[in-house]
């Protein structure tokens, strides 16, 4: 928890995350799926444990496959075997290259809203027991938070920059006012104006 809340890097964040998933929950693989809100979309953004580089390339649309299921349930997906499943696997060749058995979709909710989905992936049955779900309850909790702060961490520097630009057009803009008021003086406070800003 302490390391996970530490940083508002989102990359560092999700690989201390799949680190505790892979090695406390005692399974071959897993990732996390970010929620495009824009276009409804489940995209790949960080993995554990995978032989190939096929998780990589994951879309999934929200509804659609079992990722997009527990992201629209809004509730945990599980598959003893997915081997013996009725239902597709959407990414049926990640599966094929993998070996995977088991399989867990556990969707990562902060302040109401879906901010993506963990996948777990096993290459035996799994049988977990209750003390093992109630970690992995409280890991997807733990996740979606982090990955909240590290948006709203993003939104509030690009909103900075934003307003240092702003700022800058400004200072700049009253300066030329000033240089077309005063011809004799022309470019002086130009030259005023980039002193300060460099010496700020």
């Amino acid at each position: 928890e302490t390391a996970i809340s530490s940083s508002l890097d989102l990359r560092v964040t999700l690989n201390i995350i799949l680190d505790q998933v892979t090695t406390q929950l005692q399974v071959d693989a897993a990732d996390v799926l970010l929620l495009e809100p824009s276009m409804q979309e489940l995209e790949y953004a960080a993995s554990r444990g995978f032989r190939s580089s096929e998780s990589t390339r994951t879309h999934i649309r929200i509804g659609e496959g079992y990722a997009g299921r527990a992201a629209l349930d809004r509730k945990l997906v599980r598959v003893a075997d997915l081997r013996q499943s009725n239902e597709q696997f959407l990414r049926g060749r990640l599966v094929a290259r993998e070996s995977f058995v088991s399989y867990y979709a556990a969707p990562l909710i902060s302040k109401g809203q879906v901010k993506g989905v963990l996948e777990i992936f096993h290459r035996a049955p799994l049988e977990p027991d209750q003390g093992w779900l109630d970690f992995l309850q409280a890991l997807v909790g733990q996740a979606a938070i982090a990955i909240d702060n590290a948006a709203l961490f993003d939104e509030l520097q690009r909103s900075n920059t934003e307003l240092m630009l702003a700022y800058n057009a400004t200072i700049e803009g009253w300066s030329r006012a000033l240089d077309l008021r005063d011809r004799e003086t022309e470019g002086h406070t130009q030259r005023v104006t980039e002193k300060a800003l460099h010496l700020g």
